[in-house]
């Protein structure tokens, strides 16, 4: 089954003291490439959420957005500098002297609201984050958003390789006009060349060698033949369809096969010098583009 490189998924897992959020964004990529965006204490985390995906996501550009809450009692710990509280006081008090308070007496409730305002007195930090603990928790936000990511991912996939059938059938019934056209072109070119061959002895009241003739057709119709070309071309379409039925991901080898329907395309073009058989060529051609195109998608 095709699947395409893009796709959104979203999953959650909510408690108590603990919430998060995982949204994964992907897009066409020629490599398998994640992103993670997390708070700062996921960070002992974000390794096993990146395993975890390229397991999952075999190519693509993956945009993790992780949105988590974390309010248990040891989630963040305020630390005292004591020394610089204390060399504030004292430096109050000598502010004190300078305007001739000299023996000014603090209300100790509104100093310890002022000291804990000043810069560096009080500090916040994280606490301890147990990653080994939150991790299955994590996991299970993760791995609803893959789900949600992959099923959107092999939906849009399959509508592709619908559409991919359809233009490798029209390329095939194309190929078949071109393949009927052929010989009428070698018939016309004999025809043609009779036709001025009999004029210009008859101008000249020459005898015409029927041997010369069959000589100069044959080496047009060699020179012409696109025989090997729609064989080979024949041959791509039916590995390309078959190629559409691998579980495993094919958008590289699609991309390799797709260069080869337009080379041999190109092949039948510079070598037939009919129009008719060139515009078929040139509504082959558009197919194969639009095919073309749409692989870039695929994983």
């Amino acid at each position: 089954m095709l699947k395409s490189m893009t796709g959104f998924g979203r999953g959650k897992y909510e408690e108590d003291n603990f919430s998060i959020v995982i949204e994964i964004k992907s897009v066409n990529h020629r490599f398998n490439e994640v992103a993670i965006r997390s708070p700062h204490f996921l960070n002992g985390l974000e390794d096993r959420i990146r395993k975890t995906i390229t397991t999952a996501v075999s190519r693509g550009r993956m945009d993790v957005f992780i949105t988590a809450v974390y309010t248990s009692a040891d989630a963040y710990k305020v630390t005292v500098d004591k020394p610089l509280a204390a060399a504030y006081h004292k430096a109050l008090l000598e502010l004190g002297q300078v305007i001739g308070a000299e023996n000014l007496t603090f209300n100790y409730q509104a100093e310890v609201m002022h000291l804990s305002r000043l810069p560096d007195v009080l500090t916040v930090q994280e606490g301890d984050f147990d990653v080994e603990a939150y991790w299955p928790k994590v996991k299970q936000a993760l791995d609803e958003a893959l789900s949600m990511l992959i099923t959107m991912r092999e939906t849009e996939g399959s509508n592709i390789g619908t559409d991919f059938v359809k233009r490798a059938d029209l390329i095939e019934e194309k190929l078949g006009l071109v393949e009927a056209r052929s010989p009428q072109v070698v018939q016309e070119y004999e025809a043609k060349l009779q036709e001025r061959l009999t004029k210009l002895l008859q101008d000249n009241n020459l005898k015409a060698d029927p041997d010369r003739l069959l000589q100069e057709v044959a080496i047009f119709a060699d020179r012409t033949s696109i025989t090997e070309e729609c064989v080979r071309l024949h041959s791509h379409l039916k590995q390309f369809r078959g190629i559409l039925q691998v579980p495993e991901p094919v958008g590289r080898k699609l991309d390799f096969l797709i260069q080869e329907f337009n080379r041999e395309a190109n092949t039948i073009a510079s070598k037939c010098s009919d129009c008719h058989i060139a515009q078929i060529v040139v509504e082959m051609k558009a197919e194969i583009e639009k095919i073309r195109e749409q692989i870039q998608n695929i994983e």
